[in-house]
């Protein structure tokens, strides 16, 4: 997938934020995937990790996100270690509540790859 198709995706399955995608759009005249993400996911899903009762709203969050990590093109999965998963790791408890919810194929990428390439990430604990 590539960004297009990922947000037209994103938005198909969260029409709650169409109205952010033309607020965004009209604000900075295209796409800023970081920019974008960070406010209709990152900053959602940390919510409600930190909570961690909405279980069913965060699988939808958290299946989105391993399928851009997992068919979305290089820009997308740059999204997803940089934007998204950098940011969740930021809060230990956010973080090992994330752990709950992936599939063993995306904690295995986690904990074996992203961990271990992204140097910002060295800190942080295997979940």
């Amino acid at each position: 997938m590539n960004a297009q198709e990922t947000v037209d995706r994103f938005l198909n399955l969260f029409p709650e934020y169409k109205s952010a995608y033309n607020v965004h759009m009209n604000d900075y005249g295209e796409l800023l995937q970081h920019v974008f993400y960070s406010e209709v996911i990152n900053d959602p899903l940390s919510a409600l990790l930190k909570n961690n009762k909405e279980t069913d709203q965060i699988k939808k969050y958290v299946g989105f996100v391993e399928d851009m990590s997992f068919q979305g093109d290089e820009s997308v999965q740059n999204v997803v270690d940089v934007t998204i998963l950098e940011c969740l790791s930021d809060d230990v408890d956010v973080w090992n509540n994330l752990g709950k919810y992936i599939s063993d194929e995306f904690r295995n990428y986690i904990n074996n790859e992203l961990l271990k390439q992204n140097c910002a990430m060295w800190h942080v604990k295997m979940i």
